[in-house]
């Protein structure tokens, strides 16, 4: 275990440019959500009060696309939230990978998110791959957040 965190944490040093507060509204998806998910989401952090821990969302540091955090992104706006802690990471990173089961080019996730022509929900599962190569799940880059309700 003590292993593949230290593998964890050497990846994050090489794709990990910086964590800030960003508006919410200048983050840009590329895929869709499940309603049903993000209602449920919504639904038990507002049983949290006065506060919530939340995983900061993953972006690329160059066009602020998300990667990973549209259902907590969407949940939180549907809150009040008005601005959410971002980690940043260099999208062109090898280390990322989109999916294994139903690879999605990066491209075109970076296309959809341009032109606001969203994917259906769960269109890509980003991991990260560890220097022993093996897949983890990308969330696991995000820091933890404390958002006063």
């Amino acid at each position: 275990m003590r292993e593949q965190s230290v593998s964890i944490e050497r990846v994050r040093e090489k794709i990990s440019r910086f964590t800030k507060v960003v508006a919410v509204g200048e983050l840009y998806p590329h895929e869709e959500v499940v309603v049903d998910r993000r209602d449920t989401l919504e639904s038990y952090l507002r049983t949290l009060k006065p506060y919530i821990i939340v995983p900061s969302i993953i972006a690329c540091s160059e066009t602020y696309m998300i990667i990973d955090g549209h259902h907590r992104l969407s949940a939180l706006k549907r809150m009040g939230i008005r601005s959410i802690a971002v980690t940043f990471l260099d999208y062109k990173s090898d280390a990322i990978v989109t999916d294994v089961a139903n690879p999605v080019s990066k491209e075109t996730l970076l296309l959809a998110a341009q032109t606001r022509k969203l994917l259906p929900p769960k269109s890509s599962f980003h991991h990260i791959r560890d220097d022993n190569g093996y897949l983890q799940p990308i969330i696991l880059l995000s820091e933890l957040r404390k958002i006063d309700l």
